[in-house]
Protein backbone atom coordinates (compact mmCIF):
# COMPACT_ATOMS: atom_id res chain seq x y z
CA UNK A 1 0.00 0.00 0.00
CA UNK A 2 2.69 2.45 1.01
CA UNK A 3 4.38 1.45 -2.51
CA UNK A 4 1.55 2.47 -4.61
CA UNK A 5 1.08 5.58 -2.91
CA UNK A 6 4.83 6.54 -3.54
CA UNK A 7 4.01 6.41 -7.21
CA UNK A 8 0.89 8.34 -6.73
CA UNK A 9 2.69 11.46 -5.55
CA UNK A 10 5.93 10.56 -8.10
CA UNK A 11 3.31 10.58 -10.56
CA UNK A 12 1.21 13.71 -9.06
CA UNK A 13 4.85 15.45 -8.79
CA UNK A 14 5.73 14.91 -12.23
CA UNK A 15 2.21 15.86 -14.09
CA UNK A 16 2.39 18.75 -11.57
CA UNK A 17 5.78 19.58 -13.05
CA UNK A 18 5.32 18.98 -16.47
CA UNK A 19 1.94 20.82 -16.62
CA UNK A 20 3.89 24.06 -15.18
CA UNK A 21 6.92 23.75 -18.19
CA UNK A 22 4.43 23.78 -20.27
CA UNK A 23 2.55 26.51 -19.26
CA UNK A 24 5.49 28.41 -18.94
CA UNK A 25 6.87 27.88 -22.27
CA UNK A 26 3.44 27.75 -23.71
CA UNK A 27 2.80 31.41 -22.69
CA UNK A 28 6.60 32.36 -23.87
CA UNK A 29 5.77 31.48 -27.08
CA UNK A 30 3.51 34.03 -27.40
CA UNK A 31 5.60 36.73 -25.22
CA UNK A 32 8.33 38.58 -28.03
CA UNK A 33 11.03 40.85 -26.77
CA UNK A 34 9.09 43.53 -27.98
CA UNK A 35 6.01 42.49 -26.07
CA UNK A 36 7.88 42.24 -22.58
CA UNK A 37 9.18 45.37 -23.31
CA UNK A 38 6.08 47.35 -23.50
CA UNK A 39 4.80 44.82 -20.38
CA UNK A 40 7.88 46.14 -18.08
CA UNK A 41 7.67 49.42 -19.43
CA UNK A 42 3.93 49.81 -18.58
CA UNK A 43 3.99 47.88 -15.21
CA UNK A 44 7.26 49.94 -14.23
CA UNK A 45 5.69 53.13 -14.85
CA UNK A 46 2.69 52.87 -14.43
CA UNK A 47 2.89 56.39 -11.88
CA UNK A 48 3.37 58.13 -14.57
CA UNK A 49 0.90 60.09 -17.16
CA UNK A 50 2.09 57.69 -20.07
CA UNK A 51 -0.16 56.55 -23.57
CA UNK A 52 0.51 52.94 -24.64
CA UNK A 53 1.07 54.63 -27.96
CA UNK A 54 4.28 56.38 -26.50
CA UNK A 55 5.93 52.72 -25.62
CA UNK A 56 4.54 51.38 -28.86
CA UNK A 57 6.43 53.84 -31.01
CA UNK A 58 9.69 53.81 -28.29
CA UNK A 59 9.32 49.66 -29.20
CA UNK A 60 8.91 50.09 -32.75
CA UNK A 61 11.33 52.82 -33.48
CA UNK A 62 13.89 50.82 -31.07
CA UNK A 63 12.86 47.41 -33.43
CA UNK A 64 13.21 49.82 -36.92
CA UNK A 65 16.89 51.02 -35.30
CA UNK A 66 18.11 47.79 -34.24
CA UNK A 67 18.65 49.71 -31.02
CA UNK A 68 19.14 46.70 -28.89
CA UNK A 69 22.29 45.20 -30.67
CA UNK A 70 24.02 48.31 -30.64
CA UNK A 71 23.54 48.68 -27.13
CA UNK A 72 24.88 45.10 -26.54
CA UNK A 73 21.58 44.15 -25.17
CA UNK A 74 21.95 40.70 -27.71
CA UNK A 75 19.72 37.74 -28.23
CA UNK A 76 20.55 36.63 -25.20
CA UNK A 77 20.00 38.79 -23.10
CA UNK A 78 16.63 39.34 -24.98
CA UNK A 79 15.62 35.41 -24.02
CA UNK A 80 17.16 35.87 -20.93
CA UNK A 81 14.67 39.15 -20.17
CA UNK A 82 11.27 36.81 -21.93
CA UNK A 83 12.40 34.23 -19.90
CA UNK A 84 12.60 36.29 -16.55
CA UNK A 85 9.78 38.47 -17.26
CA UNK A 86 7.24 34.96 -17.18
CA UNK A 87 8.98 33.78 -13.90
CA UNK A 88 8.85 36.66 -12.11
CA UNK A 89 4.96 36.90 -13.26
CA UNK A 90 4.54 33.77 -11.03
CA UNK A 91 7.26 34.22 -8.71
CA UNK A 92 8.74 37.55 -7.01
CA UNK A 93 12.33 35.42 -7.06
CA UNK A 94 14.77 33.70 -9.13
CA UNK A 95 18.16 32.78 -8.93
CA UNK A 96 19.14 35.53 -11.21
CA UNK A 97 16.73 37.98 -9.96
CA UNK A 98 19.27 40.48 -9.39
CA UNK A 99 20.77 40.46 -13.33
CA UNK A 100 16.67 40.58 -14.43
CA UNK A 101 15.87 44.28 -12.13
CA UNK A 102 19.50 45.00 -13.50
CA UNK A 103 18.68 44.56 -17.33
CA UNK A 104 15.04 45.82 -16.56
CA UNK A 105 16.03 49.12 -14.89
CA UNK A 106 18.47 49.79 -18.24
CA UNK A 107 15.19 48.84 -20.42
CA UNK A 108 13.50 51.66 -18.44
CA UNK A 109 15.91 53.95 -18.31
CA UNK A 110 16.49 54.28 -22.02
CA UNK A 111 12.88 54.82 -22.73
CA UNK A 112 12.79 57.62 -20.01
CA UNK A 113 15.71 58.87 -21.32
CA UNK A 114 14.18 58.96 -25.55
CA UNK A 115 10.93 61.54 -23.49
CA UNK A 116 10.77 64.61 -22.38
CA UNK A 117 10.73 63.37 -18.24
CA UNK A 118 14.04 64.71 -17.25
CA UNK A 119 13.27 67.86 -19.52
CA UNK A 120 10.50 68.29 -17.46
CA UNK A 121 12.64 68.06 -14.47
CA UNK A 122 11.18 64.98 -13.71
CA UNK A 123 7.44 65.85 -12.73
CA UNK A 124 5.31 63.12 -12.63
CA UNK A 125 2.06 64.88 -12.57
CA UNK A 126 3.02 65.89 -16.40
CA UNK A 127 1.93 63.78 -19.77
CA UNK A 128 4.96 62.00 -20.53
CA UNK A 129 5.88 62.63 -24.56
CA UNK A 130 7.94 60.47 -26.67
CA UNK A 131 10.82 62.43 -27.96
CA UNK A 132 13.05 60.09 -30.39
CA UNK A 133 15.55 57.32 -28.97
CA UNK A 134 18.30 58.25 -26.65
CA UNK A 135 21.59 58.38 -28.70
CA UNK A 136 23.88 60.86 -26.79
CA UNK A 137 25.81 60.81 -30.59
CA UNK A 138 22.68 61.60 -32.49
CA UNK A 139 21.67 64.62 -29.90
CA UNK A 140 24.94 65.49 -28.79
CA UNK A 141 24.47 68.25 -26.82
CA UNK A 142 20.98 67.19 -25.16
CA UNK A 143 22.22 66.31 -21.36
CA UNK A 144 19.06 65.85 -19.39
CA UNK A 145 21.01 65.82 -16.08
CA UNK A 146 22.53 69.46 -17.18
CA UNK A 147 22.28 72.18 -14.55
CA UNK A 148 20.02 74.18 -17.47
CA UNK A 149 16.82 72.17 -16.63
CA UNK A 150 17.81 72.21 -12.64
CA UNK A 151 18.40 76.07 -11.98
CA UNK A 152 19.54 76.39 -8.17
CA UNK A 153 19.62 73.09 -7.51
Amino acid sequence: MANSAKMSRRRFIFLGLLSLITALFGSFYFYDFDTVLFKIIKKDLAYLKLSNQQIETFVLDAKKENHWERKFFDWKKQYFMRVGFMIVSFWNSFPYYYKYNQYKSELVGDFLLSTDFFMNRMDVDADITYVALYNPYKRACSNPFSNLYYPGA
